[in-house]
């Protein structure tokens, strides 16, 4: 009989260790220590969640939701960013992660990170690994309005080989967003809640709108979170406005020349 999807029950992420000998190298202690700190709660209006369990070299995610229905794209979005934190953490040990998504948003897993090889860890994995932490910590402030040029920063962070990210209130020119204040919201955003006329709001793009696209949003969207933390900027990720498969597509036609579909909005603020 096939294993039932978690469900939500009290808030918060669910981890399962599996310890198994079928592998000769499993992880040790003090590595599963990192990979449990990097599933700790992080607040935020779309914080990274899911169910997670951890076995050999490898890390399995499910994406978290409230009845029987496939998880909703919120809840794709957040087990992306929980994938993020935890390729993040594996980088600092010194592992290169390889991602792996299901086709099928309910099948238990729906993501598997597996350490694919060891690759010693580069300064910039060591400081995007100390931030992640100091992000859960909530030890992390902002250091002022934000600039052009932390603004471009974050843009080019967020970017992976299937995201990337665009200005959502203000031009962007060959990819880099050029930051204005004050900013103009396009028509999608009238009812969405946010300082567009104060602060920018990076619009995270995929070509695609399948369950690996919106799970790709989550990690790119992750991503912008730790490089503008790391910029002394502090970023929120919001997806509500992108519930739909028609809005998502709707503000990708209105802000990308490349037809993209918009996973998620990241508010970058001091």
């Amino acid at each position: 009989m096939a294993t039932p999807p978690p469900t939500r029950e009290s808030g918060g992420i669910v981890v399962v260790v599996r310890v198994t000998r079928t592998r000769p190298e499993p992880w040790s202690p003090a590595e599963l220590a990192v990979l449990l700190q990097a599933v700790e709660p992080l607040s935020g209006p779309t914080p990274p969640d899911g169910s997670v369990a951890v076995r050999d070299r490898v890390v399995e995610i499910t994406a978290l939701h409230d009845d029987e229905s496939s998880p909703a794209h919120g809840a794709l979005v957040a087990a992306g960013r929980l994938a993020a934190g935890l390729e993040i953490a594996m980088r600092s040990l010194g592992w290169e992660p390889r991602r792996e998504v299901a086709d099928d948003p309910g099948v238990t897993p729906l993501i598997t990170v597996r350490a694919a090889r060891r690759r010693a860890a580069i300064p910039l994995a060591l400081a995007r690994h100390r931030i992640d932490r100091r992000l859960r910590e909530g030890t992390v402030y902002g250091r002022g309005r934000p600039e052009l040029a932390q603004v471009v920063d974050v843009a080019h962070g967020t970017s992976t080989t299937r995201a990337w990210a665009v200005l959502a209130n203000g031009p962007s020119h060959d990819g880099a967003p050029s930051w204005r204040t004050p900013g103009t919201p396009v028509p999608e955003a009238t009812d969405v809640a946010l300082p567009w006329r104060r602060d920018p709001v990076l619009a995270v793009c995929t070509h695609g709108n399948e369950v690996a696209d919106q799970v790709t949003g989550g990690v790119a969207a992750h991503r912008a979170v730790v490089t503008a933390a790391l910029r002394g900027l502090r970023a929120d990720v919001h997806t509500d406005p992108l519930r739909t498969a028609a809005a998502r597509a709707a503000w990708g036609r209105r802000l990308d020349a490349r037809g993209g579909h918009v996973q998620a909005l990241v508010h970058l603020h001091p």
